[in-house]
């Protein structure tokens, strides 16, 4: 048997849905299995015993790459399929596990889906590492606003004890009031709650601290510590937001110009142009929202004049020239861009997205300048 099989593949925590067609179109087979690889070749090898004629295909899920690595190990072929990107087919209103396989296994015979860029295992496990902390961090944040509710509603007001409407929340001062505030307290629900609190916002922060240490590791490795170099001498960009964008792009050199990487964060806008109407709206959000997130906090002081602070110097000791220069140009264009808009009477926030796409611009150079 010579011809080419094509295979989708619906995969969920109960089973493994399939289908298989052939480039004429004379096989069709569906399938169903139990949730793993081993299944899976099983029903695979009662299609055919050669496995270089499959070309397997999955929506990218919660398994990642894990499916396609393991079925690659035992000699099949496996594309990741981006689920944004495939095909809609108006009129039916009916969608099951079974019409979606043999969705995908035609659309993948035509050559009408969109493969994802695979990334290597450890680019993968430093970008879990960087995306977890993110979490992390937003949970802290939750808490944060959970505590200082609970605060409010018992009457313990920092702000107004201290007589300063705008004192910062959860500074060691504040922390040293809210202890004192606590040892005031009779014993009782209310006191066990909030030293429940504190010592869960502690422990919270040196995980935190740890996921630095361990960031910190992995971008001075010789992986990533060029590519990490190129990007912290921006202004905005620490080690963290670096790495994010590193292993958020992966391959920067499959991005042929900076406008694919702007449409892969979700950053180009939505447009609508017919009959005559021509109509920009917003930015589109169908990319990589770990990176349009990182691009949009870099540009929080775009706005500011072009200034080398002393931790952008510390930053930028020992780096390349180029690499300065190249960061040097970024923040000009990004400075000049933002009062240009903000003349224009344009929202802050609209012109804090509007330079995070020129930022990215300025990041794809980089990135391409780091590994040639």
């Amino acid at each position: 048997m010579g011809r080419i099989i094509f295979v989708g593949l619906d995969v969920d925590d109960q089973s493994f849905h399939g289908y298989a067609v052939c480039a004429a179109g004379e096989l069709n087979f569906e399938f169903s299995c139990k949730p793993n690889v081993g299944s899976l070749t099983k029903k695979l090898e009662k299609i055919s015993p050669d496995k270089s004629l499959f070309r397997i295909c999955y929506e990218a899920t919660f398994l990642g790459f894990s499916l396609s690595r393991a079925l690659l190990k035992y000699g099949y072929q496996c594309a990741v399929i981006a689920p944004s990107l495939i095909p809609e087919v108006n009129g039916p209103r009916v969608k099951t596990d079974r019409l979606d396989s043999r969705k995908l296994a035609e659309f993948h015979r035509s050559g009408l889906l969109t493969v994802v860029s695979e990334p290597s295992e450890e680019d993968e496990q430093v970008r879990d590492l960087v995306r977890s902390r993110v979490f992390l961090n937003r949970q802290i944040l939750s808490f944060k606003k959970h505590a200082l509710s609970i605060c409010r509603r018992a009457g313990i007001d920092y702000r107004k004890a201290v007589n300063k409407p705008t004192a910062c929340h959860w500074t060691d001062q504040h922390r040293r009031w809210l202890e004192t505030e606590l040892n005031k307290m009779n014993s009782g629900a209310m006191k066990s709650n909030l030293e429940l609190m504190l010592m869960t916002f502690g422990q919270m922060e040196k995980q935190l601290e740890t996921y630095d240490e361990e960031i910190e590791r992995s971008a001075q490795s010789g992986r990533f510590a060029r590519k990490v170099n190129s990007l912290v001498c921006y202004r905005g960009i620490n080690t963290l937001t670096a790495l994010t964008f590193i292993t958020e792009i992966g391959d920067v050199k499959r991005f042929g110009h900076p406008r694919q990487l702007t449409s892969y964060c979700g950053l180009d806008l939505s447009e609508y142009s017919s009959g005559g109407l021509h109509l920009r709206r917003g930015i589109t959000k169908m990319g990589n929202k770990h990176m349009r997130t990182a691009a949009v906090e870099v540009c929080q002081k775009a706005m500011a004049h072009p200034k080398i602070s002393s931790h952008l110097k510390r930053r930028r000791k020992d780096l390349s020239a180029l690499d300065i220069a190249i960061a040097d140009r970024c923040m000009i264009r990004l400075y000049k861009k933002s009062r240009r808009l903000i003349e224009r009477e344009k929202p802050r926030n609209k012109v804090k997205v509007a330079c995070a796409r020129e930022l990215l611009g300025f990041v794809w150079e980089s990135l391409n300048q780091a590994i040639v």
